[in-house]
């Protein structure tokens, strides 16, 4: 695997860290819908053809992509592939057991049982970081998180074959790719058709089989994925004026209109048309060294916002409920709820930290 040096792409956390913020507003805004808290949220859900929740979701597994193909393109062996799997293995997982078993804790006082999730075995979906990802199956331990952390597991498993196939076949593979994704969105046409042939059974016998959202299912989140190895592999020719401008042209009418495709296929043009436009916003934001700062802040942290933001955002709006908002106030209260929520993400990430490099130092001596 390459160590060569890279240049560090100032977009990168930019993009990073607006989509973490918006996710977070996402968030907080469907409480208000949630509690039906009187007066008026901030009412960042939907747009013409979409949600933002979807669209930043996008955003950020395209980010994912861009960053991961720009640091890691040369998985050359399988010690390679094992040392980025350990690697990835660390960014995630020390992180989300420390902030899951404080909560697993709070929930087990709350509840008043230390097995609220289910069977024993349920733990598993939780040692695997999976919780999240395969709730739909029924109750286990998940208590902390989203699904995406299941499926970002999934991409770093599978992100070995995808760096191949990217390097060897890149637009075979995007054609591929691109059709199932669409294919995913439209297998439901055949469930009322007759069984004429074994293809109308075989996608009757998978719609039976595969019963995650579209917006979960990893077709749609390889397609976000690859964008964004395709993003910063031709990020010469895709960021300028020209490509922003467009881009605004682009999405405009997924932002106003409600159109007549499926709200993935939406989310996904407006997620890949937003990192053109912040991207190319890039080039001035990153002159503001105070503004670079705060943003450089939020992109570090924004796993650890990722990890807390959900519990943080209902424990204190759960004392709200009865309080009436208007527009000005609910945004104020969001200022103060991201602050309370970065603060948290850090001390969690800092704390790994440390503890990581305590459980390291004697290896180190040695």
């Amino acid at each position: 695997m390459s160590t060569k040096h890279k240049e560090k792409l100032p977009y990168l956390d930019l993009i990073r860290a607006i989509s973490a913020v918006a996710i977070v507003l996402f968030h907080y805004s469907y409480v208000f819908f949630e509690y039906a808290i009187p007066g008026r949220g901030t009412n960042f859900l939907r747009f013409g053809s979409g949600d933002w929740g979807g669209v930043f979701v996008a955003v950020f597994f395209m980010i994912s992509g861009a960053a991961l193909w720009y640091n890691h393109n040369e998985l050359l062996n399988f010690k390679d592939i094992l040392l980025f799997w350990k690697k990835r293995w660390f960014s995630l997982f020390p992180y989300f057991y420390l902030a899951w078993a404080i909560m697993y804790i709070i929930n087990s006082r709350k509840y008043g049982i230390w097995n609220w999730g289910g069977p024993r075995r349920n733990y598993l979906y939780t040692f695997f970081g999976m919780d999240g990802y395969f709730s739909h199956h029924g109750q286990n331990y998940y208590c902390l998180g989203e699904w995406f952390l299941g499926a970002i597991i999934w991409i770093y498993l599978f992100y070995p074959l995808l760096c191949f196939l990217f390097r060897k076949c890149r637009w075979p593979a995007t054609f591929v790719l691109t059709f199932c994704y669409i294919f995913n969105l439209y297998r439901t046409l055949f469930s009322s058709a007759p069984d004429t042939n074994i293809f109308i059974v075989l996608i009757k016998y998978y719609n039976s089989h595969i019963t995650i959202s579209d917006n979960m299912c990893l077709w749609t989140c390889f397609m976000n994925f690859w964008l964004g190895m395709i993003f910063i592999t031709y990020r010469e020719k895709l960021i300028s004026a020209l490509t922003a401008a467009i881009s605004l042209v682009v999405c405009l009418p997924f932002l106003i209109f409600e159109l007549p495709i499926p709200k993935i296929i939406n989310c996904t043009t407006v997620a890949f048309c937003f990192i053109i436009m912040l991207a190319f916003i890039s080039k001035y934001t990153a002159k503001n060294r105070a503004f670079s700062k705060v943003v450089s802040v939020f992109s570090k942290y924004s796993y650890g916002i990722f990890l807390v933001h959900h519990v943080i955002i209902y424990a204190v709006m759960e004392n709200f409920k009865t309080q009436t908002f208007n527009t000005l106030t609910a945004y104020l209260f969001f200022l103060l709820l991201i602050l309370l929520i970065l603060g948290v993400g850090m001390a969690l990430v800092k704390a790994v930290d440390l503890m990581i490099s305590f459980i390291k130092r004697p290896f180190n001596n040695n």
